[in-house]
């Protein structure tokens, strides 16, 4: 599979820089912070307006998705895991998905680049969902693993939310990934609900235990994506999402500036 042999390579790359930071006195909760600053930074260049994204947003993030990958391996190479570096790792990653988000939700409310234009409430609206998504597929999981069940899994976790604002801004397709990171990341959300009822322990008095199969299955299984990062479906989804981050809105040249939350409140009104 592409993306296994593509993360042996780069396991082997971050393993050695993670302990070259170590040798220069650099800890992992200070690469941490840094990457939610650098997170931060790119949330407001995109609410500052498209000038600022490519110079700006996509330098942020790939330094911030830099720090968020050696953080992890300075601790592990390094000896250093502790729970308060866990706890910190999670805090930062929920602010900075909030940072990211609410930098889409002020520009397109704004309209920075087009200065006495009203907002697009529907662009605006699906970047707001997009961060709901987030949260909701990180609390899940941290939710069930204190009822002592299991909500990992689907396709829309962390790094593929990231991968695709990185690529919507970069290819000046924000609105694409809008409306990809405000639709599609329920798939994931509702496999992780899956998975959280079928490998809960049973209710005190209740016959029965935990379900056995954990993933959905057939139809379900596909709309829901049981597949796990590194699989032939996971490289399949995600070059379809590439695909459509460069090519849809060449495609659909009104795509950004479609709203039609707007219209059919229009529509409601005048009815």
């Amino acid at each position: 599979m592409v993306s296994e042999h593509i993360g042996r390579f780069f396991s082997v790359c971050r393993d050695g820089v993670a302990r070259g930071l170590l040798r220069i006195g650099l800890r992992p909760n200070y690469i941490t912070v840094l990457g939610l600053l650098f997170t931060v930074a790119a949330g407001v260049a995109v609410a500052c307006g498209r000038a600022h994204w490519r110079p700006l947003a996509v330098g942020f993030l790939i330094a911030a998705g830099a720090c968020d990958i050696l953080d992890g391996a300075m601790a592990s190479v390094g000896k250093l895991t502790t729970p308060f570096g866990a706890i910190l790792d999670s805090v930062c990653d929920r602010l900075g998905d909030a940072a990211l988000f609410l930098g889409a939700v002020f520009y397109y409310a704004l309209q920075p680049d087009a200065p006495g234009e009203a907002a697009n409430l529907t662009l605006a609206v699906l970047a707001g969902l997009g961060l709901v998504w987030a949260f909701l597929t990180s609390y899940l999981r941290a939710r069930a693993r204190e009822e002592e069940a299991d909500a990992r899994g689907g396709f829309w976790q962390r790094g593929e939310r990231v991968v695709t604002m990185l690529l919507g801004i970069a290819f000046l397709h924000l609105a694409t990934a809008v409306w990809i990171l405000g639709v599609l990341p329920v798939a994931t959300v509702a496999h992780r609900l899956w998975r959280a009822r079928r490998t809960c322990p049973p209710s005190a008095g209740a016959a029965g235990g935990a379900v056995g199969d954990d993933e959905p299955r057939g139809i379900l299984g596909v709309v829901l994506f049981r597949w796990r990062r590194g699989s032939i479906p996971f490289d399949i989804q995600a070059g379809t999402t590439i695909a459509l981050l460069i090519f849809l809105e060449f495609a659909f040249a009104d795509l950004a500036a479609a709203d039609p939350l707007r219209d059919l409140a229009k529509w409601l009104v005048g009815a």
